[in-house]
């Protein structure tokens, strides 16, 4: 209804009142005159009555109906979280404690076994019954009572295991009477008080009792019937109350008590694998009944249940090793399958996506498990990781991110291990070169744009998470043309010229790429090691066996990237331009410190010459002289014209050690033509910077 309309609806109510009134003033004078005018009074405040209740529906849809506001329960702050977790904390501190404590009395011959589990087992009836009378006189809170109904239950199944298995006091059978009475007792009170931690602890004690059953050497069959049954029991309580964490809490506990028989009755693995699917089964029944599309926690939910998917694919592995049975693969293909299809209907596309690629990878592992070719192998595993990464990050599922991480880093660090790129056509080279693809798809499928961050990607993205993987997918490459190196070209314990010459190439490439590809992390570290590189590879001599023309061009890469970069920065260039912001600061040191170290490169390129007898040493100590004046000049005539005050002081030192090195060195080492020649070179040098810098000065 819009405001003008209250506003009408108001006035009109206002003046039947006054009608009212006036009505009841010609009541009293009894004037038939008068009676005239009333009826028609009354006309008007009907018609104003009836406009009043037409004009509304006029405006709403026909047949309204009333929608009733749904009342907002109020989030509890994580004070009351606190508080409310309290003592079923300090409940289960008191059942150790008490349980400790009759311990200690037995074993200081206080107490017979006996009476050490009698004692027990009615601290369990205390326990249960203290919080009925609380419960029904109103004197204690909802946590406490809770608190006391898990505990009887907690200190019932601990004792009725430690009388049958430690101490043999009663009978196996008695005994598993009694804890399937006490798993009753648990879900009845699960399924009555509605507490999600209640249904945890009941449901992780309740699957000890598999152990026990297996301590009576029960048939793994029933053992297995006992677990899906308990499983399903589960399910009314779970989906009765929408609770989701005691839904894969149960589920992981029953696929790894189904396992663990499995694994200790080697005849059963096919019906235990069986198990395991039927349990899987159950589960994702449950997880479609509760999964809402609409729910900001959907992408936690779809990666859990991605996880389970994956961790039941693992345990099958495990079980099936032994008997061989591609065909129980199939089976859980069609499991996946059947969850796809289903979310493809009910227009679920994240879980559509993460059942289908669950799908995908049990298919391609069921073609592992065959007898393929074992190279084909060493291509499908990094694959499959790669496949998970990558559905993780389509599906913005935080937890899903982590684990599928973690396993393509796993198998990709084992990967890089074990293959080398020899011979140089073969799958071998290709499986170690594959692993540069995924990452480098991963990494653009990482940085697409997104409408909004979740907590989990904001996190991330301070963490630098992202940017990094950048980092890790470049130091992957140059790794791998590292063994490039060490197969082709120099042995394991010479330098890396190669990887070397890469890695000059691609900081130069970042330094042309925006900080929105290429991440805030890439060119920083390439930046530090393209400076320890340059200090280690094009100052220092070094003798190289047999592959002097590798590290003479390795040198010349450095100095040529090296001028490249002053240049762009000098005439304001591209890579100015992208770093516009830190280079108005910092042009005076940037420049200053590439020229002093295009300097060192070039006298080191100059030294590896006559190192390798490819220039004699006589000269080498001339042009290095020559490099120092031409430097000096260089400094002093780029800071005249761009007024830079560091340069400057920069091109005085190295002119100062450039006379230094002349008269104290070069004298004494050069013969009479070389030193004429030196001198005439280093004074034309000087007259034409002393003529250009006064030039400068007189205007």
């Amino acid at each position: 209804m819009s405001l003008e309309m209250e506003q009408r609806i108001a006035k009109l109510e206002k003046e039947m009142m006054d009608l009212r009134q006036e009505l009841d003033v010609l009541k009293q004078q009894h004037s038939a005159g008068q009676s005239t005018a009333i009826n028609a009074r009354k006309t008007i405040i009907k018609q104003s009555s009836s406009l009043a209740e037409q004009k509304p529906n006029s405006t709403s849809k026909p047949n309204p109906r009333p929608i009733p506001e749904k009342k907002k329960q109020p989030q509890q702050s994580l004070e009351e979280r606190i508080m409310w977790a309290l003592p079923k904390i300090f409940m289960v501190i008191l059942v150790m404690g008490v349980l400790w404590g009759l311990k200690l009395v037995s074993d200081y011959g206080y107490l017979s076994n006996e009476v050490k589990i009698i004692l027990a087992y009615a601290l369990s009836i205390f326990l249960a019954v203290l919080a009925n009378v609380l419960e029904h006189r109103k004197k204690g809170s909802p946590a406490i009572t809770i608190s006391l109904y898990g505990g009887a239950f907690i200190v019932g199944i601990l004792t009725t295991a430690a009388s049958a298995i430690l101490y043999e006091i009663i009978g196996l059978t008695l005994a598993l009477i009694i804890a399937i009475t006490y798993i009753g007792y648990g879900i009845a009170i699960c399924y009555l008080k509605k507490n999600e931690i209640l249904t945890v602890f009941v449901a992780f004690t309740s699957l000890l009792l598999p152990y026990l059953l297996e301590y009576m050497d029960f048939s793994a069959v029933i053992i297995l019937i006992y677990v899906l049954a308990l499983f399903t029991m589960l399910q009314f309580v779970i989906y009765q109350h929408k609770q989701k964490l005691a839904l894969y809490i149960a589920t992981f506990f029953s696929m790894l008590a189904v396992s663990i028989i499995a694994f200790m009755n080697t005849d059963n693995r096919a019906i235990m694998a069986f198990g395991l699917m039927a349990v899987l089964a159950i589960f994702y029944t449950s997880w479609c009944r509760l999964f809402n599309s609409e729910s900001k926690w959907k992408h936690i939910h779809v990666g859990l249940q991605f996880s389970l998917g994956v961790f039941s694919l693992l345990l099958l592995n495990l079980m099936i090793r032994p008997i061989d049975s591609e065909a129980l693969l199939f089976v859980l293909v069609i499991l996946f399958a059947t969850l796809a299809g289903y979310g493809y209907r009910q227009k679920w596309q994240e879980a559509f996506d993460s059942a289908i690629t669950l799908a995908f990878i049990t298919l391609c592992n069921t073609l592992l498990v065959m007898n393929i070719p074992e190279k084909v192998e060493d291509l499908l595993l990094p694959f499959i990781a790669f496949t998970g990464v990558m559905m993780s990050l389509r599906l913005r599922a935080s937890l899903m991110k982590v684990i599928s991480s973690v396993i393509f880093a796993i198998t990709i660090i084992i990967n890089f291990m074990i293959h080398e790129p020899a011979p140089f056509f073969s799958i071998n080279h290709v499986s170690l070169f594959m692993p540069v693809i995924y990452l480098l798809l991963i990494y653009l499928y990482a940085i697409r744009p997104k409408e909004s961050l979740s907590v989990f990607e904001k996190l991330m993205k301070d963490l630098y998470v992202v940017d990094f993987l950048a980092v890790i997918t470049t130091g992957y490459f140059l790794v791998y043309i590292s063994k490039l190196d060490a197969v082709y070209f120099t042995g394991v314990s010479n330098s890396q010229h190669m990887m070397s010459i890469m890695l000059a190439v691609l900081f130069a490439a970042s330094l042309l790429v925006p900080a929105k590809y290429k991440g805030r992390a890439l060119t920083p570290v390439l930046g530090a090691f393209f400076l320890l590189f340059t200090l280690s590879i094009g100052i220092l001599p070094a003798e190289m066996q047999g592959i002097e023309w590798l590290h003479i061009i390795t040198r010349i890469i450095y100095i040529v990237v090296l001028v490249a970069i002053l240049i762009d920065v000098l005439i304001k260039g591209r890579i100015y331009q992208i770093y516009q912001q830190q280079m108005e600061k910092y042009v005076d040191p940037t420049v200053s410190a590439g020229i002093v170290l295009t300097m060192l490169s070039i006298w080191g390129f100059v030294h590896q010459l006559a190192y390798n007898n490819l220039l004699d040493w006589k000269l080498s100590i001339a042009l290095s002289t020559i490099t120092l004046f031409v430097t000096a000049s260089i400094a002093l005539w780029l800071s005249t014209v761009h007024n830079f005050r560091t340069l400057r002081l920069t091109g005085f030192i190295i002119l100062v050690i450039a006379f230094i090195k002349l008269i104290f060195f070069d004298l004494s080492a050069l013969d009479l033509l070389i030193r004429a020649v030196l001198f005439i070179a280093i004074g034309g040098i000087g007259l034409l910077l002393s003529g250009r810098l006064l030039r400068k000065d007189q205007q």
